[in-house]
């Protein structure tokens, strides 16, 4: 098997701050324990170049994370899904302290990967839609047919996906990947989505002084009774910074949704000691499973 070693050379400046324990981007759960990656060489690979080794390799040293050597391969996986590797296989991967006592712990990695073929993309399909066209679905995912099967552009669209639906009242709305790989190498990927009822706004509370929740109500534009649109709630909240309290956030919000019903209830809470509820919102699920993607 013929092996391919990449290595990163790292320029003297940004080795010096990261033996000082110094991370481009802290990736670890445990802040007093951890690895920084200060080198990484990949084995076994037989086909991808050197240039996207060098990618993969830089993309990951100078970071700290958890000293995990199955998270590490799933990491480096990523990385070669992300390049149309989509059947890569991580063997194995192994760790070399510089300085065992460094918090966090300098460390080199070697990862023996067979990456196998680069896949290309092939269709994308939907089945279970109803509030949107296929062609419009389709829209959402940055994948040219012919393209690499980029793992990233796949999540992208799946966001892009749940922000359409949630903008347009489907709250529930989930998309169930599938691929299958093609005899051409191609990578074709279906999606069943599940879209759920379409909400609408039923009621918005806001616990506050008097004259605040005059003020407050009067900015709130979306109309009770129209369809819920996911991103409203954010958006005025950065638009009336300058009447809620410093530090107010979505956790300062209470949102219950009435499956049945397809209805969703609001309360801000910019003033606990204004809350005369004191009972907190709850969801009311669809009893039967029959009951989701009904429009009510």
């Amino acid at each position: 098997m013929k092996s391919q070693w990449v290595r990163v050379l790292v320029g003297l400046v940004c080795l010096s701050g990261w033996m000082q324990g110094q991370c481009a981007k802290d990736n670890r759960e445990n802040k007093k324990a951890g690895i920084l990656l200060t080198d990484f060489t990949v084995t076994g690979t037989r086909a991808i170049g050197g240039t996207e080794l060098a990618e993969i390799t830089g993309d990951l040293v100078g970071q700290c994370f958890d000293e995990d050597s199955d998270e590490m391969g799933e990491r480096v996986r990523a990385q070669f899904q992300d390049r149309g590797y989509f059947a890569v296989e991580v063997k194995s991967v192994r760790f070399k302290a510089g300085d065992p006592l460094g918090i966090p712990k300098p460390v080199t990695m070697e990862a023996e990967v067979a990456e196998g073929l680069q896949f290309k993309v092939g269709e994308i399909t939907f089945a279970g839609y109803r509030a949107f066209s296929p062609e419009k679905l389709r829209q959402e995912f940055p994948l040219k047919v012919g393209a690499v099967f980029e793992r990233g552009k796949v999540a992208s669209g799946l966001e892009s996906l749940r922000k359409l639906y949630g903008t347009n009242g489907y709250l529930d709305m989930t998309a169930i990947p599938d691929t299958q790989p093609g005899s051409n190498g191609t990578m074709h990927l279906s999606l069943t989505l599940e879209e759920g009822p379409q909400y609408r706004l039923d009621k918005v509370e806001i616990a506050a002084e008097k004259e605040l929740t005059a003020r407050l109500h009067a900015e709130w534009k979306l109309e009770e009774g129209s369809v819920y649109d996911s991103s409203y709630l954010g958006q005025y909240i950065s638009a009336n910074r300058d009447l809620l309290p410093a530090g107010f956030t979505r956790k300062d919000v209470q949102i219950a949704k009435d499956c049945p019903k397809g209805l969703v209830q609001i309360r801000l809470l910019v003033d606990a000691a204004e809350d005369t509820s004191r009972s907190q919102l709850k969801d009311m699920p669809c009893e039967k499973s029959g009951d989701k993607g009904k429009d009510k």
